[in-house]
């Protein structure tokens, strides 16, 4: 076990005063900073001893001054922002990002230069900045792009792009990790990092299907098979409606990956939803998502009561094309006649005929 690794374990223990006697053993002034910002952070958030933090970030801060070198200097600035930011701190966070930018115009290497942006740009994301860290990484792809050397000597710095937007997806919830997933995919698919843009492809999928519901402990779990611990967290985390939803979203990915729990899972969704107030955009996700686990009796009680006419008729149309593909066709007769908007009704009859020519 690494020291820094020591320190971290003291960190989670509450054991503050204990990890900071440990930061001189660090050789790596960043290791320094790092294990000083943690410190800081982990303080804030249990809040206690709160009056340590402002002397723990100036010492990280005068630590990040006496660095020479421009890269780990701006490492060093953009740990201490992101610390900064994390502990509320805004302005001085943003202070230090700018810091940390201006630093990275000293860097000669443009493929150095590049991944230091990367790092920035990760550090951005975890202060919250996702936007911000967006544009930084494009930046960063930019800057090794357009270095003036062989292809093949860029390749590793576009895979280290690659590997931070991956682990800023997994720090992120559903709906903003998606975009840097699929940057990192585009980047490991077009390398030929095949095992690499298999596993991203996968998160993809799984941040598509767990969305709503989709914060990093939850789809980290997922992917681990630890479903009764995202039953359990998302159970913590959310209720009425929104659990219903997560629950069934659950059931969704757990079908996906041919797990037969998901039927158990979508009755108990039901029976943890006592007296539910539903929003017309609730119902009519709910129906689409019960006509995707196959539900179609649950899915046809929801669609009834969608409000909005189109809305409600592309739901029905939805249960009525899976219905032909299950060929039953009484079923579908009935579902056709409930459909309000002619147009879509019309729509359905041409498709049904197209599926059945093709069976």
């Amino acid at each position: 076990m690494t020291m820094l690794e020591e320190i971290n374990i003291l960190v989670e223990r509450g054991h503050y005063e204990e990890a900071l006697g440990k930061i001189q053993e660090l050789a790596d002034p960043i290791e320094r900073v790092t294990a000083l910002a943690d410190i800081a952070v982990a303080i804030y958030q249990h809040g206690d001893p709160a009056e340590w933090i402002p002397g723990i970030l100036e010492d990280a801060i005068y630590i990040a001054k006496k660095l020479k070198d421009p890269s780990d200097k701006v490492i060093a600035y953009s740990i201490i922002a992101s610390s900064l930011a994390m502990i509320d701190y805004e302005e001085d966070a943003m202070d230090f990002f700018n810091r940390a930018i201006d630093e990275t115009d000293s860097i000669k290497s443009p493929i150095e230069k590049g991944i230091v942006l990367s790092i920035l740009a990760y550090r951005l994301a975890l202060a919250g900045y996702s936007d911000n860290a967006f544009e930084m990484f494009n930046v960063a792809f930019d800057t090794i792009i357009g270095a003036e050397i062989g292809y093949t000597h860029k390749v590793d710095g576009i895979i280290r792009i690659g590997e931070l937007l991956e682990k800023v997806g997994d720090t992120l919830p559903s709906n903003k990790a998606l975009d840097f997933y699929r940057m990192a995919f585009d980047i490991f698919e077009k390398l030929h990092v095949s095992q690499k843009a298999a596993i991203v492809e996968k998160k993809i999928e799984l941040a598509k299907t767990v969305y709503n519901v989709g914060l990093p402990e939850i789809r980290t779990a997922l992917l681990e098979g630890r479903n009764h611990y995202a039953l359990a967290f998302l159970e913590k985390k959310y209720s009425g409606v929104m659990r219903l939803i997560g629950e069934l979203e659950v059931a969704l990915w757990l079908k996906r990956v041919n797990d037969p729990e998901y039927l158990e899972i979508i009755d108990k969704a039901f029976e943890h939803c006592e007296n539910p107030r539903f929003t017309d955009a609730n119902v009519q996700h709910i129906a689409r998502l019960l006509i995707e686990l196959g539900n179609l009796r649950r899915a046809l009680k929801f669609a009834k009561e969608i409000q909005n006419i189109h809305k409600r008729s592309e739901a029905l149309k939805a249960i009525a094309l899976e219905l032909v593909r299950r060929k039953k066709f009484e079923e579908v007769k009935k579902v056709i006649e409930i459909i309000p908007d002619p147009k879509i009704r019309e729509e359905v009859l041409n498709e049904i005929g197209t599926i059945q020519e093709s069976q």
